[in-house]
């Protein structure tokens, strides 16, 4: 065998070195899950506090680049035109989301509840078609909850809507779950025959987290622990930034512009002043549409 044959898929310390990555990863998913676990049992406002920190502790970060992306490696002070037009975009994509919400709540959330599928379709699975398994991640956290909780996701959607919009989603969420459920059975099965484990591995422990915790609970953890994981190793990659703490330094003005956005919320929530909850999760889906739609676009016209 020769040395451009010996990869770390087939040379033993590779293969050693994997394992324990895989096992490390494990590791720390079970401990978070053990906290979301106990934020279920304690319930109240500890489902939502353990969602909120662990998304925007770990979730955060992935998205925190999208005006580095946009730029596509050309300098601010070369191109401020392309800065100012993606900034512009972006913020009217919060604008429009919120403007679309008031006017046809129901509606706008089915609409942003299929485009989180579609984000989540194409960027978690970084290789090759797949079709099964792309429909399967893309779906999986918005319809798989609604098995063993459909009362808690009605009234979660029915929060960001109408009582009567909240009870249709979650109704036709699960009519749709067995059959993601059988995707993400096909997908396993598929990955397993490859010889792709790992990937069988986490589907199967993210179709768990969405049926076993509560639909808050369960979608923390996996945007946490496997989208925005690999969203953000994917842009440092895209960025050729070799640590997270060089990315973390690089995205430190808007890391700092929502530290102290969150904070502020977190002062409110305290002393009893905070806006209903409903207003904060739409404008946490409005500041996610153009993360979604916009950066996307110039991350294509840079490539």
């Amino acid at each position: 065998m020769t040395l451009a044959h010996i990869t770390s898929a087939t040379h033993p310390f590779g293969r050693i070195a994997s394992a324990r990555r895989l096992t490390g990863r494990l590791l720390w998913a079970g401990a978070f899950a053990l906290l979301g676990l106990a934020a279920d049992l304690v319930a109240g406002s500890m489902p939502l506090a353990f969602a909120a920190i662990l998304i925007l502790g770990l979730g955060l970060p992935h998205g925190a680049s999208d005006h580095l992306v946009a730029m596509a490696g050309r300098r601010k002070r070369d191109n401020p035109g392309h800065l100012l037009s993606f900034l512009v975009l972006y913020l009217g994509a919060v604008a429009a989301t919120l403007l679309l919400w008031h006017a046809a709540s129901g509606a706008t959330l089915a609409a942003f509840l299929a485009l989180s599928a579609v984000h989540f379709a194409i960027d978690d699975v970084p290789d090759g078609l797949r079709l099964a398994e792309r429909v399967a991640r893309g779906l999986m956290p918005v319809t798989l909850p609604a098995l063993f909780h459909v009362e808690a996701l009605a009234h979660l959607f029915a929060a960001l809507s109408t009582t009567a919009s909240g009870q249709a989603l979650a109704k036709l969420a699960l009519f749709l779950a067995p059959l993601v459920l059988a995707l993400v059975l096909l997908a396993s099965v598929l990955r397993i025959r490859a010889g792709d484990r790992a990937p069988a591995l986490e589907l199967a422990l993210i179709a768990s987290a969405l049926l076993v915790f509560s639909p808050l609970v369960g979608f923390a953890l996996v945007f946490a622990l496997v989208h925005s994981r690999g969203q953000t190793r994917e842009r440092m990659a895209t960025l050729h930034i070799p640590t997270l703490r060089a990315y973390l330094l690089a995205c430190a003005p808007t890391l700092l512009g929502a530290a102290i956005l969150f904070a502020s919320l977190g002062i409110l929530f305290i002393s009893g002043q905070t806006p209903a909850l409903n207003t904060i999760f739409i404008g946490l889906a409005a500041l996610t549409v153009p993360h979604m739609l916009v950066t996307t676009v110039f991350e294509h016209r840079g490539a």
